[in-house]
């Protein structure tokens, strides 16, 4: 894998690139999808890896100082042009520190994006909001994971949050595919309480003709009974075979944020079909 350092806050013009702002296109030129556009000002960061093997461009996005603090804000447009395949993902767990912060991701898909950040670690204090928002074209497809984990739960840091606020949506030439929204606020109770003794969850979507093979292995897997350390539902999604697309969505509960993403990328198995790659494959 090479890695290259995105364009950024020191490139920008002064005044001319808000705080938090991130701007990426993604276009097919040459056989091959090439980042037209990688902006960002501080604290985002996008790096730009190139994996061998695939024609599909990859997006890391990153943020100054470990994470989000009170105050941050960051908002991230993406454009996938047709034909083109755009992975987009995180270094890390995003981890939010105590105060208020949100990250919003919106998307416009002609092509195939593939969304795979690792899961929000929220620590003592914090009150977090995130939002995911995918607009796909008619040949527009997508993948896309959200989870999140209990903090630092090896420091005593479990389920401390004050609250946590995370929704992916998905439509498809402006009809709602399919809406995934999820709130925890410790002003209703404790949220440890809600959690059910589990550490790490996610939901990972597949909607579109061109990400065809996910959303088989999603829903195609065989689900094991419930246990204390894993729990996984998986499933159409009824307004995409409305439309007659291809939908799958499954959900996980683990006992770790480690269990949790080798579920996950169990899932994603099928990856290579859509000329993509897996992110996780050298941390998990």
């Amino acid at each position: 894998m090479h890695v290259t350092v995105g364009e950024g806050a020191v490139a920008r013009p002064a005044g001319s690139w808000r705080s938090g702002h991130g701007a990426i296109v993604a276009r097919r030129s040459a056989g091959r999808t090439v980042l037209a556009t990688t902006r960002a000002a501080s604290p985002l960061r996008f790096v730009r890896p190139t994996f061998p093997g695939t024609t599909s461009a990859a997006v890391c996005l990153v943020t100054f100082g470990g994470g989000l603090v009170d105050g941050d804000e960051v908002d991230v447009d993406i454009e996938v042009e047709a034909g083109a395949t755009l992975v987009a993902f995180t270094q890390s767990s995003t981890k939010v520190f105590r105060g208020s912060s949100r990250q919003t991701v919106r998307a416009n898909v002609e092509g195939t994006l593939v969304l795979l950040p690792d899961p929000v670690s929220a620590f003592a204090g914090a009150r977090y909001t995130q939002r995911v928002d995918v607009a796909l074209a008619r040949e527009g497809a997508c993948v896309v994971l959200d989870g999140f984990t209990s903090g630092r739960a090896a420091f005593g840091d479990r389920w401390a949050m004050t609250a946590l606020e995370l929704r992916a949506a998905v439509s498809h030439e402006g009809r709602a595919v399919v809406t995934d929204a999820l709130r925890l606020d410790s002003a209703d109770g404790p949220i440890s309480e809600r959690a059910g003794g589990y550490d790490a969850f996610a939901t990972l979507l597949a909607v579109g003709r061109g990400v065809a093979p996910i959303a088989a292995a999603i829903q195609g897997d065989p689900v094991a009974p419930p246990t204390r350390d894993l729990a996984v539902a998986a499933g159409p999604l009824p307004r995409a075979d409305a439309l007659g697309l291809p939908g799958a969505i499954a959900r996980v509960a683990a006992s770790s944020p480690a269990r949790a993403m080798a579920a996950v990328r169990a899932r994603l198995r099928n990856l290579p079909d859509i000329d993509a790659v897996d992110p996780f494959g050298s941390r998990y």
